[in-house]
């Protein structure tokens, strides 16, 4: 499969495992070669009766010849066809349903088979007018663009003008590269481009720049508009503005304090044993602090979850990565809960995973909600705070609920305005706009502060649709509320602390910044002789290696092993050895020009990197004193001693263009002089005979 088949394919995929889409497979002869038992229900023939048979079986002949012929004209080209038509079922009874046929191509790029998905529509007008109606078209609720397979924008949705700053006007014929922000790199876009322009669909988060300047971040989805050749000729961008939820995880980052007062905290070793909980965790838990700490974390597992789903966690933090998903637990009581949890790999100085440390958010209430909205409205009623008016905003039903929250009776309720809750804090204007995005947009959601019957504020989450009649015309406007009066008192009282929180974390951060800079600065140097370690010849060599790659220099590598040194250790001790160490560390030091390093890399095992030289005679003058140096140390505290050192030279490129490459063919070289008398230099690149 190719080209267009390969979108065809993804969305084969997504559909053909959900319960109410029906699928069928016929060949380029049209005979049915598969159905799924959805669309044998759709239908009322059983598979035996439909495999074999030519898909004409279904024509309801309300499809003209010429209209046929188009389909086939379409499907030929390897494009999907989309359409809503009727059929005829077994019984000879008519339904309606939305059509997609997918075109498989074989290695010609012709059609092989078709896929063609059916959703039944008989019964949308009905659905329309549900309680649960919330069908709203892509273009109306996202960021929609379509460019040419150069980028340019030929078509922008109003939201992305809005989102954007620009008019459409300003966008049509300007490269989408008119809202790049800058925060990721060419690199990033070139990878982009190399995987949609191969028919593949991409999707990231994207931090865009409008027209004044101002950041926003969306969710995007780009997918690939392909030509009957298999090559890209244009792209469908679909985003959703994600800058509020980016801006909230932004500020989760730099209020540590902040988390630990208002989120589930804990910290487990590797093998899952909690050792550390905070206070809201052992509150959403039931358990006290002296029950969890020791315990391994499965004492909240609800079962849910099997045992492949955890194996899969576990594989994928081992590995350093950010783990994260919605997870049921169970409390001490028995009692379930859910949490957003997010599970971060801690690394020891060596890089090493030694713990993780989990943060979670109790989102048993938005689950809840999530059950309620999905079952009937009774199970709503009970839930929810609800109220339905008619056009004119008079209350035509309540629920208990809503009766409880007002402080009204039903009797008192029905039959009035909506305007009997308003607390005044909301101008005119603002439910002027409120009806006015009901009529555009089909929905409306907002925070409302209402006046119950004595005269108390109250806060709900609102969200209002409206009840469409027979024609079309809306006819009344149900409302879904849930109390959030606690939470904004929350928030009211959080933003009075924001300033010092500010504070505190502010210089909890400079703190940490400097312990880090400490801890640093001591991974990076030797204890003994306060000489660099390997772990600082290897981010030197890296960030000598950018500046070589750039002008073209040639850099040498010195491997020293000192001659003698463990007769010397065994013989006098290791504080003489030591002694001896740090006096061989001074000689050597002297000897090296200001961007030349040293560095001991364990034992009697000394490297110097020479990161710019002229010719080979410059490294041959610096080995010979370095000899010379070490064979002159003959004291070490009144211990007489006899001591010299073999090195071995490798050059870059020509030796290795990696450290280990360099490291490698001087340590050769070296061992070359060892075994042939000592006390002397050799360039890995010298004859050996």
């Amino acid at each position: 499969m190719k080209g267009t088949a390969l979108q065809a394919a993804s969305i084969y995929k997504k559909y053909s495992s959900r319960d109410n889409f029906c699928v069928v497979i016929f060949d380029k002869s049209g005979i049915i070669n598969y159905a799924n038992d959805n669309f044998c229900e759709l239908c009322g023939y059983s598979k035996e009766e439909l495999l074999g048979q030519n898909n004409k079986i279904l024509n309801s002949l309300e499809q003209s010849k010429s209209y046929i012929m188009s389909i086939n004209e379409t499907l030929s080209k390897g494009n999907i066809w989309h359409d809503k038509l009727i059929n005829k079922n077994k019984k000879g009874n008519y339904y309606r349903v939305n059509r997609t046929i997918i075109p498989f191509l074989d290695t010609d790029e012709k059609s092989e088979i078709y896929v063609t998905i059916y959703v039944e529509i008989t019964h949308e007008n009905e659905l329309l007018n549900s309680l649960f109606s919330d069908t709203f078209t892509i273009e109306e609720h996202s960021v929609i663009t379509k460019t040419d397979k150069e980028g340019t924008i030929i078509y922008a949705n109003d939201n992305f003008c809005r989102i954007s700053g620009y008019s459409r006007e300003e966008l049509i014929g300007q490269n989408h590269s008119i809202i790049n922000s800058g925060n990721q790199p060419k690199s990033y876009w070139k990878k982009m481009y190399a995987d949609i322009s191969e028919g593949n669909i991409w999707q990231d988060k994207v931090r865009n720049k409008n027209k004044d300047g101002q950041y926003y971040w969306v969710e995007t989805t780009i997918v690939p508009q392909m030509a009957p050749d298999g090559k890209a000729e244009g792209y469908i961008s679909i985003r959703t503005d994600i800058t509020k939820q980016v801006e909230l995880s932004n500020t989760l980052a730099k209020h540590k304090f902040a988390i630990d007062q208002h989120s589930i905290i804990a910290t487990t070793d590797l093998e899952g044993t909690i050792t550390y909980i905070n206070d809201k965790f052992t509150k959403i838990s039931g358990y006290s602090e002296d029950e969890l700490i020791g315990e391994n974390h499965r004492i909240l597992n609800s079962d849910n979850q099997p045992k492949s789903y955890w194996k899969e966690m576990y594989a994928k933090v081992s590995q350093g990565e950010i783990w994260q998903d919605q997870v049921k637990n169970i409390s001490k009581n028995g009692s379930y809960y859910w949490v957003d949890t997010s599970i971060i790999p801690f690394l020891d100085d060596d890089g090493k995973i030694n713990s993780y440390f989990s943060i979670r958010t109790d989102i048993t209430y938005q689950k809840r909600i999530e059950e309620i909205l999905s079952n009937q409205r009774f199970a709503m009623d009970q839930h929810s705070i609800i109220g339905i008016t008619d056009t004119s905003g008079t209350i035509t039903y309540v629920n208990d609920k809503f009766c409880k929250i007002s402080g009204y009776s039903e009797d008192e309720l029905l039959g009035q305005n909506h305007r009997i809750l308003n607390s005044n804090r909301e101008p005119k204007s603002y439910w002027k706009e409120m009806y006015q995005a009901l009529e555009s947009k089909g929905i409306w959601q907002d925070e409302v502060k209402n006046k119950s019957k004595d005269g108390k504020y109250y806060w709900v989450d609102t969200t209002i649709v409206p009840f469409f009649d027979s024609t079309g015309k809306v006819d009344s406007y149900i409302s879904i509320r849930t109390d959030i009066t606690k939470y904004k008192k929350v928030q009211e009282e959080l933003e009075k602390y924001q300033n010092n929180l500010e504070k505190i974390v502010k210089d909890r951060t400079i703190e940490l910044a400097k312990v880090n800079n400490k801890l640093k600065l001591l991974s990076e140097k030797d204890t003994l002789t306060s000489l660099p370690n390997r772990r600082k010849l290897k981010n030197d060599f890296n960030y000598e290696l950018k500046k070589l790659n750039r002008f073209n220099r040639k850099m040498a590598f010195y491997f020293i092993d000192l001659d003698k040194f463990k007769s010397i250790n065994d013989t006098y001790g290791h504080d003489i050895g030591d002694s001896l160490l740090q006096n061989v560390s001074e000689k050597l030091f002297q000897c090296l020009r200001a961007n030349e390093n040293l560095y001991r890399i364990g034992g009697d095992e000394f490297c110097i990197l020479i990161p710019e030289f002229n010719d080979k005679k410059e490294l041959e003058v610096l080995a010979e004193r370095l000899i010379k140096e070490i064979s002159d140390i003959k004291y070490i505290s009144s211990s007489k001693i006899d001591i010299g050192c073999s090195i071995g030279i490798s050059i870059f490129p020509e030796d290795g263009t990696t450290l280990a490459g360099l490291m490698s063919a001087a340590d050769k070289a070296m061992y070359f002089i060892k075994n042939s008398g000592k006390n002397n230099y050799r360039f890995n690149c010298d004859d050996e005979n």
